[in-house]
């Protein structure tokens, strides 16, 4: 059995990240003995957990599975932090491991694999070969478990496929997940036993999206859509609550406080560069009742007080200001972040309401230069709603905007001369405000994606070439008072540009390169791309047919996939797009707004005339009225609302924390005490909006203890305190989440200042293996903060001997030793330091645990609290 579990906890103190394998039986995993399991699924992603813990796909895949085989184990697999790469590969231990069983891919019986976009998939063959996975599909055989790769770069994903229909991956699964995946987990549990091609074949012609190695050769010759060979993307006809992820494994992040809400899926609009955009038409709604309950269960499941709105554009919801004021009323905060310029300038009091609503960055795409350009990019952005927008945003209480824009290589000098007079006037208006506000300009340089009009536009993979432009816009920025950034790194461009359009000749290359050690984590060496170039120099692929424009009948990869958008009607765009180089106007987007219906560009993607209605028709509501459900009109509640949110003062509670939670950051342990409660007083969701632990995770203290078990005191934001203290009076203060995690409310706090308390007693284990010689370290520390002591020693313990401190009055004065002792012992599990301490505030334990020379041996030490005063 190829088990890990020893490697990683004798190593934690060596990870440069440790963070996803924390806690090490997570119990939010809700997972079954994994020798016990009847089946096991490993989700794994292609980047480092800190790249993707605050994205959804893989609790969207656990949350698919756990509902189709409640008894299943699963896990995750993240790709290993740089550092730790270099430890996994010193010890011979494969970097595909599982986070909490701690075993290899191979030990598993399905592997989901999600792909975010087109770097990340270089990864896939690293981790494969460093893993002692067999590449290809073919060579794997029943012993291996199956391999299944999507996610929002899956339909460009061809570079992991070969021309004669094999892949590094036993399927590819097309669109929409919503129901799919626990259908695909469930029929491959049920069918474990059974052939595996043989299963995959079943289940593809039954499930929309799922595409299987070797069933049929992807270089398909006919690519009309009465093709009955294709593959047909999945995509969700009405989109419900219940295929939401609301329960899921809570994980050891910065973001474990905050959840993601999806309201909307897909995007109305058709801008001619965004691979999202055409790969989820059409647009879809949520209902707004179905959102605010989906809102609560997410609030009990995961101890959230900061909710999301996942969406392309968040904006386009129809029911978007009432949601804002109802979810206010649920959350402590409501973050809003992706949004298109228009709508925001033309709902009504819809900025208003977002300023009101604390919203204070604003984040807008504008994407080209000039009029000519965003045209070109088919961005349906007129000039003046960008100045009317601007002008009334510089208005109001905002700290910064952010501008998005994007080079296509195709401007000219009067497109420079635009945006140069564009920002003169944007300086003029900042200026006439007499607001500071942070204005950035940050640019990406275009990369043509698949399935988009603009795969047709030639290639711009010469770096000299792109350098003038770049120079001017920067310069024009700069030259006006803004901020200017580049996201350029010029090997990572190259490579994502050709991963995005090249063919199922990908596949050599990015194997040999992934078997001479490159992989992606956030740069890509200049190596790679020399690499890359010069094998496609060699093999005739670096040529006018695949460096020029394209033409209708070109042969782009993956056109056995029928993604409900014809070929035909992406070259109509591009040839659109051509044409609006000449001029300033594009022919607009579907969705219905300001009282007048849409019109349909007959993309082909809605299901029905029904489903074309709902997007032509649309219109976003103005809740202006009044009535028993509002009493007021909607500003004024929305102002009221805000405004007593920020008058609310936190009520503080001693609490008693599960020593499983010791050595997690501190918005594991907020999210989990904070779950806890709910779990145990389901009628405060309504009332509790935040809980923050205030003791160790605050300054100072949070610089002199790690996170620890035992007794602390949390902060709780209600709208009501005293409502918490009469529902935690009510019934006995203990209650129990999932598989035993304990929280325990001791009772409420008075005068307590965040941060600071007298004395605790402090439990302290301190294992022999990772803390060597330890009373000569302790006795070190202490001696460094000049604090007089002298030990006594006490009758023998039947494991070691016992010290005293016996420290005179002046000792006390400092406020770092009150009383205690230690044992020093030696037993079969290693001994170690056993101590018992009355401590101060100036006990720093952390600056002790590092006189034993390596950083990060907190993570071995168990530590518990106790006798907490703070007055």
């Amino acid at each position: 059995m190829s088990d890990y579990t020893d490697f990683v906890r004798q190593n934690l103190h060596r990870f440069q990240q440790c963070e996803a394998f924390l806690p090490l039986a997570n119990p939010t995993f809700d997972n079954p003995d994994f020798q016990a399991a009847a089946y096991r699924v490993l989700i794994a992603r292609l980047s480092p957990f800190q790249d993707v813990d605050r994205s959804i796909p893989h609790l969207f895949l656990a949350r698919e599975v756990r509902q189709a085989l409640p008894h299943a184990f699963i896990d995750m697999a993240f790709l290993p932090a740089a550092g730790d790469r270099d430890l996994f590969e010193q010890e011979g231990i494969p970097p595909l491991i599982g986070v909490q069983s701690l075993r290899s891919a191979d030990e598993f019986d399905l592997v989901l694999i999600s792909n975010a976009y087109t770097l990340e998939l270089i990864n896939l063959p690293y981790l494969l070969i460093r893993s002692g996975i067999p590449l290809f599909s073919s060579q794997r055989g029943p012993e291996w478990p199956i391999v299944i790769l999507g996610g929002s770069n899956a339909m460009a994903t061809q570079a992991i496929v070969r021309e004669d229909g094999d892949s590094l991956v036993d399927g590819i699964f097309f669109g929409e997940g919503e129901g799919m995946v626990g259908n695909l987990a469930r029929a491959w549990a049920e069918n474990r036993h059974a052939d595996k091609q043989q299963t995959l074949e079943e289940t593809a012609r039954w499930v929309p999206g799922l595409w299987v190695a070797g069933s049929h050769c992807p270089n398909l010759s006919d690519r009309s859509d009465a093709d009955q060979s294709r593959t047909v993307k999945a995509i969700l006809g009405t989109p419900e609550a219940r295929f939401l992820p609301l329960a899921y494994p809570i994980l050891n992040s910065p973001e474990a406080h905050t959840a993601s809400l999806q309201i909307t899926y897909g995007c109305p609009a058709f801008c001619a560069f965004c691979f999202e955009g055409y790969d989820r038409k059409p647009y879809r709604e949520l209902p707004l009742p179905d959102i605010l309950s989906a809102a609560r269960q997410i609030k009990r499941a995961q101890g959230v007080e900061e909710l999301n709105l996942y969406s392309f554009n968040f904006n386009t919801h129809q029911d978007i200001l009432e949601m804002i004021l109802e979810l206010h009323r649920l959350f402590d905060q409501v973050s809003l972040k992706s949004q298109r310029l228009d709508v925001l300038q033309k709902t009504g009091y819809l900025l208003e309401a977002e300023v009101e609503a604390d919203k204070r960055n604003f984040t807008l795409g504008i994407e080209g230069i000039s009029a000519r350009m965003r045209a070109w990019l088919h961005k349906s952005l007129p000039s003046e709603t960008i100045t009317d927008l601007l002008d009334r945003l510089l208005a109001l209480k905002v700290r910064q905007v952010k501008l998005f824009y994007i080079l296509t290589g195709h401007e000219t000098d009067a497109d420079i001369a635009e945006f140069r007079h564009f920002l003169k006037w944007l300086k003029e208006t900042r200026r006439s405000r007499k607001r500071r506000v942070r204005v950035v300009f940050s640019f990406g340089l275009l990369i043509r994606m698949p399935f988009t009009p603009l795969r047709y536009d030639r290639l711009f993979l010469d770096e000299h070439a792109w350098r003038p432009l770049i120079g001017q816009v920067k310069s024009a920025c700069e030259t006006n008072g803004f901020e200017f950034r580049l996201a350029f790194d010029w090997p990572a461009y190259c490579v994502s540009q050709v991963l995005a359009l090249g063919g199922y000749w990908l596949v050599e290359p990015i194997v040999t390169l992934a078997r001479a050690g490159y992989c992606f984590d956030t740069t890509l060496p200049p190596a790679y791309w020399d690499g890359l170039r010069g094998w496609m120099e060699k093999a005739g692929h670096w040529s006018e047919t695949f460096l020029g424009e394209k033409g209708p009948d070109y042969p782009f990869a993956l056109a056995f996939v029928a993604s409900g958008i014809s070929d035909a009607f992406l070259y109509r765009q591009y040839q659109e797009a051509r044409r609006h180089l000449a001029s300033e106007v594009d022919s607009g987007y579907c969705l219905g707004s300001d009282g007048e219906a849409g019109h349909c560009l007959g993309c082909g993607a809605c299901a029905d005339e029904e489903q074309r209605q709902a997007i032509t028709h649309h219109q976003i509501r103005q809740p202006e009225r009044t009535d028993a459900f509002y009493p007021r009109p909607y500003m004024a509640q929305l102002r009221e609302v805000m405004a007593r949110k920020r008058r609310l003062r936190p009520a503080y509670f001693l609490v008693r924390l599960d020593p499983l939670l010791a050595g997690g950051l501190p918005e594991l342990l907020d999210a989990f005490v904070f779950r806890d409660i709910l779990a145990g007083y389901p009628e405060l969701v309504d009332n509790l909006l935040a809980v923050r632990e205030s003791l160790f995770t605050v300054r100072p203290n949070d610089r002199r203890f790690p996170t620890m078990g035992g007794e602390t005191v949390f902060a709780l934001k209600a709208w009501d305190v005293e409502a918490l203290e009469t529902s935690f009076g009510r019934t006995e203060t203990r209650f129990f989440g999932k598989n035993l995690v304990s929280t325990r409310i001791v009772g409420p706090v008075e005068g307590f200042t965040p941060g600071a308390f007298t004395q605790l007693h402090l439990d302290m284990h301190l294992p022999g293996k990772f803390f060597p010689e330890p009373r000569a370290r302790l006795e070190e520390y202490l001696r460094s903060a000049y604090l007089p002591y002298s030990l006594r020693r006490e009758s023998a313990r039947p494991r070691g001997v016992r010290y005293r401190f016996d420290l005179p009055a002046k000792a006390l004065k400092k406020k770092i030793l009150f009383d205690g002792f230690f044992e020093i012992r030696e037993d079969e599990h290693g001994g170690g330091l056993f101590a018992s301490l009355d401590i101060g505030p100036k006990f720093d334990l952390l600056a002790f645990l590092r006189t034993f020379g390596e950083e990060n041996l907190s993570r071995h030490a168990r530590l518990e609290v106790s006798g907490i005063r703070w007055s």
